[in-house]
């Protein structure tokens, strides 16, 4: 099963890096169909749902998004997190690259909106200066590298003046985060095709027009059960940037070995921002 999964990626992954921009999101399309198709189990890993706490899972998205609002989610896959936003007054529009992964896992009776979308050029499907937030969760490192820019800019357009946008993925340092990690690589090469950190996503960030950025910290789940620390702000953005720099400069070794231990001096392996559209 692994090694079906591992040549499936790698073939998909070359794919989609030498796709051409204006044919980007049919083979996105198709390639995700083929991955989730042929890879049923990756879907599956997720029935489990049900049995998670979702206010651990999700609770601090509440904070971080500011109180009820018209959410927009780039790559939803079976919309746990909107689910949860539904359930507490946030009015939810839920999008997905391919059906594979998207409406068919919906709950008919939550109020959220499916739509199917490229996940890039979303001012080409939605009105500008709409939602109140826009929300991803490990779905930016999978977008080609060139498109990431694009991607910003369109969320920017989307938001209203005001508006947040919350997201995280897989810091680089950590990674790679994808199937590569399985077999011991440096780098990502299946479906991650590319992984970021602070300094390189507030730079295009900022080219996109957003100001007041802000990273965030939510305490690992172990820890969460039993204190619930989360903080945000322009600081702690400084800090975790001052961090991945000294990584950086690390051999790879070292720089591996400090990243697990993270934790002890709230360094997470996963990248985690606010972005703010000027009101």
């Amino acid at each position: 099963m692994v090694q079906q999964h591992w040549e499936l990626e790698r073939r998909l992954a070359r794919e989609l890096l030498d796709s051409r921009k204006e044919e980007r999101w049919d083979v996105f399309e198709r390639c995700y169909t083929a991955l989730y198709s042929a890879c049923p189990w990756l879907n599956e890993a997720e029935q489990d749902a049900s049995e998670r706490n979702e206010d651990l899972d999700f609770r601090h998205f509440l904070d971080l998004l500011g109180g009820p609002k018209e959410v927009y989610e780039v790559g939803s896959g079976k919309a746990r997190l909107l689910t949860y936003l539904a359930r507490h007054g946030y009015k939810c529009v839920a999008t997905e690259v391919t059906r594979e992964r998207g409406e068919r896992w919906t709950d008919e009776r939550t109020n959220i909106t499916w739509r199917c979308c490229d996940g890039v050029n979303l001012a080409r499907f939605e009105p500008r200066d709409h939602y109140g937030a826009v929300v991803s969760t490990h779905v930016i490192e999978h977008f080609h590298p060139d498109d990431v820019p694009t991607h910003l800019e369109n969320v920017y357009a989307i938001l209203k003046p005001g508006g947040r946008y919350v997201f995280a993925m897989p810091h680089k340092l950590a990674g790679p985060a994808d199937l590569s990690e399985v077999f011991g690589l440096e780098e990502p090469v299946c479906m991650h095709l590319r992984e970021y950190d602070y300094r390189e996503i507030s730079a295009m960030l900022k080219a996109a027009g957003f100001t007041g950025l802000e990273a965030a910290y939510v305490a690992p789940m172990a820890l969460r059960r039993y204190l619930p620390i989360r903080f945000s702000g322009r600081g702690y953005l400084a800090y975790v940037t001052a961090v991945e720099t000294f990584l950086g400069s690390l051999p790879l070794t070292m720089r591996r070995k400090l990243s697990k231990l993270g934790q002890l001096y709230l360094f997470r392996p996963e990248l985690f921002m606010i972005a703010h559209k000027p009101g």
